[in-house]
């Protein structure tokens, strides 16, 4: 019999599938019509393949009894029964069809999680999900098979595949930071919760929420819980702080802001009373506190009045151009322009990302930065600070992004080579960073976040379409910078942008000069009376003279909300342009993110109310959300010049930590917008990252500037 294919395949499992030109057998009658053909039979069934077998041996026939499927997955899982392989089997029935896929339980489990690789966290997180929301039956199932896979994984992750049912809540709610356990988890949680185990945890965090209130989040923050309790855990409190007003203000907000939905950011937000921006400070190296903290919640507030802005938008003009044109000319400040940042990558010692988001404002950025912080489950990427920088001017695309790119000013850019490759297409893109190496710059310019406005006909249009993108974006920059970029070399991600953009619909309500030829809210033509300055601020758009602010011709530009009328004189309006000298069209973002830093960046907010030029004392308060202590070895700014923290400052891990600082003398209220503190932060003994303190203070005045001291005589 001896290299005799077998004419009867025996399966006594019943769940072999018959291969091309196999005929399949269930029946007795079957077997008689067919067995002595000479094709071959693939017979089903303990009693049936038992009477072929005696048949086969009284005449002679090879046979062959088959190992079924199911026969081999209780071979690899002890206790399996065949009511056990059979469960799986309809859940996922490619473990029946496939062989390969039965090699041993890290194929088996492998499959059953779409692919992913047992060791790691993704695996081991979705498999806790699995049991946590499985049905009793499955769990019967679930539970031997994860205590066989056990046996072949790193020890770190042996506690989540052979927990026993009962055990696996709770599990689950230690590893994602709402139950204290002395387990060091390896990694973070690595899964957004669904099902029965996302409800579990809504429930202990409404719970909890309900006790502590907005302190519940600020514990969570340090404790490093799993990115997706965050979300879950901003959108609980923001419903808390709409059934508790008293407790709503913008800082809470803020720090809600990057895990909640951005339609409930912005209705959390509408509640928070509005007051029209501090005056702008005198220092450049303020702009970026004052916008954030100042300009931008009146600018976007829907209760805002545009008009009562006009003053503060017109004397930034005149403050904006006169600091940009000494950076161009003088060198001081020069530090703020975009393309000297873009140049000083160069001297960087990692590959970098940068990301031209075209015509992205802070206000988009903020959108952005709450997608990236809310889909890096892994916590990969640490925000390194957000800061503005200034455009080439006028803001029109053709004229700001080859400075940008090149790394020199706009007059030099027509002639100089870009710093990196540039590609639009995220093909490109990833091939450039996956062959990278330290010191390279790679841009991706991303033109969507400019085009979805332009081709907006509302408001609410344009920004329902930008939350869409944004989100979008996210997942492709989490793709190169986690995926693309080999894991070996160190990498940064820059997000800038060319320009900004006009926060709000804008009317052709202007003329532009004599002879200028208009383009958006910029006009470009030739001006015969140049001042020294280089520069005149009219009563509705500002004059720039070409050799000041290294144009290629001198250039009208709006300061206010209107547009000029079209070359043909045409009105009619434009959702968000830009082409002007606005903070939100000059004030640029440039955002940096590292890729695996060694410690998660801690937050520092220093709050306070004194009377001015009086004694007083402000609180600083620190939130390490790192498992290791962290040390604070230096202060500057303004701040930093008049308080005494009492460094070294030890950070205690996962943990909040409260300083009660004397102040000689309070600020006045003019003086709360320059404040500035910076805090130089390190691990052991690594490199120090500088970190910018949120400042909240708050002055009385013991006379305001428009009381009158003899009211009370009259």
């Amino acid at each position: 019999m001896i290299g005799v294919s077998p004419r009867y395949l025996l399966d006594a499992a019943g769940d072999a599938v018959a291969e091309e030109n196999v005929e399949s057998v269930r029946t007795e009658a079957d077997f008689l019509r067919h067995a002595l053909d000479n094709k071959p039979l693939l017979i089903h069934g303990a009693k049936l393949t038992q009477w072929a077998e005696v048949f086969a041996s009284g005449r002679g026939i090879p046979v062959k009894w088959l190992q079924s499927p199911s026969a081999e997955l209780q071979q690899l899982v002890p206790n399996f029964d065949s009511s056990a392989t059979t469960l799986l089997f309809q859940r996922w029935p490619e473990l029946s069809d496939q062989a390969d896929l039965r090699k041993n339980v890290t194929t088996v489990t492998a499959h059953m999680l779409g692919g992913l690789a047992p060791n790691t966290p993704e695996h081991a997180a979705q498999w806790l999900l699995l049991r946590i929301n499985a049905d009793n039956a499955l769990q019967e199932v679930l539970y031997p098979l994860g205590q066989a896979l056990s046996q072949s994984v790193w020890d770190e992750w042996k506690p989540i595949y052979a927990a026993a049912p009962e055990d696996t809540e709770g599990l689950l709610l230690a590893w994602v930071g709402l139950k204290n356990t002395q387990n060091q988890w390896p990694a973070p949680f690595a899964a957004e919760l669904k099902g029965k185990a996302e409800q579990r945890a809504q429930e202990v965090i409404r719970n909890t929420v309900a006790e502590l209130g907005v302190d519940a989040f600020q514990h969570w923050q340090a404790s490093s819980v799993a990115v997706t309790v965050l979300k879950l855990g901003a959108v609980a409190t923001a419903d808390w702080l709409m059934h508790h007003p008293d407790h709503l203000n913008r800082t809470t907000v803020q720090r809600l802001r990057d895990y909640l939905p951005t339609k409930t950011y912005e209705n959390l937000m509408g509640k928070v009373p509005v007051k029209l921006p501090a005056p702008l400070p005198e220092d450049p190296k303020q702009w970026s506190t004052w916008m954030q903290r100042d300009y931008l919640p009146y600018r976007t507030s829907f209760n805002a009045d545009h008009s009562q802005l006009l003053p503060t938008l017109q004397h930034f003009a005149e403050q904006f151009l006169k600091a940009y044109s000494k950076a161009l000319n003088a060198g001081t400040h020069a530090e703020h322009l975009v393309w000297q940042r873009t140049a000083a990558l160069k001297q960087s010692r990692v590959l970098t990302l940068v990301v031209i988001c075209d015509g992205l404002g802070l206000h988009d950025l903020a959108i952005l930065q709450r997608h990236l912080t809310q889909q890096d489950t892994g916590q990969r990427l640490s925000d390194c600070g957000v800061e503005v920088a200034f455009p080439a001017l006028p803001t029109i695309t053709h004229e700001a992004k080859p400075a940008l790119e090149r790394g020199v000013a706009p007059s030099l850019s027509g002639t100089a080579k870009p710093l990196g490759p540039m590609f639009t297409q995220e093909t490109k893109v990833e091939a450039a960073l996956h062959g990278g190496k330290p010191g390279d710059i790679v841009f991706w310019n991303y033109c969507k976040t400019d085009k979805l406005y332009h081709d907006a006909g509302t408001l609410a249009q344009a920004r329902t379409e930008a939350n869409a993108t944004l989100m979008a974006l996210a997942e492709r920059i989490l793709e190169l910078m986690l995926k693309a970029i080999p894991q070996d070399v160190p990498a940064q991600l820059v997000i800038t942008t060319d320009h900004g953009r006009l926060l709000l619909p804008s009317q052709r309500t202007v003329a532009p000069p004599p002879d200028f030829r208009p383009e958006g809210r910029a006009a470009f033509g030739r001006w015969n009376d140049i001042p020294a300055s280089g520069f005149k601020v009219e009563e509705q758009f500002a004059l720039l003279g070409r050799t000041t602010f290294g144009m290629t011709a001198d250039a009208a530009v709006m300061w206010g909300n209107q547009m000029f009328f079209t070359a043909n004189g045409a009105t009619g309006s434009e959702v968000c342009p830009h082409g002007g000298i606005t903070p939100e069209e000059v004030l640029i973002p440039w955002a940096v993110y590292a890729r695996d830093l060694e410690f998660r960046l801690p937050t520092f907010e220093i709050t306070g109310k004194g009377e001015a030029e009086q004694p007083g004392t402000l609180e600083i308060k620190a939130v390490n959300p790192n498992q290791v202590p962290l040390t604070v070895s230096a202060v500057s700014g303004s701040l930093g010049e008049v308080v005494t923290l009492p460094l070294p400052w030890t950070l205690p891990a996962n943990d909040v930590t409260q300083l009660q600082i004397p102040l000689a003398k309070w600020p006045k209220s003019a003086e709360l917008p320059a404040l500035h503190l910076c805090l130089s932060v390190r691990a052991g003994e690594g490199p120090a990252q500088d970190i910018d303190a949120q400042i909240n203070l708050q002055t009385e005045e013991l006379y305001s500037s428009t009381s009158d001291i003899l009211d009370d005589l009259l």
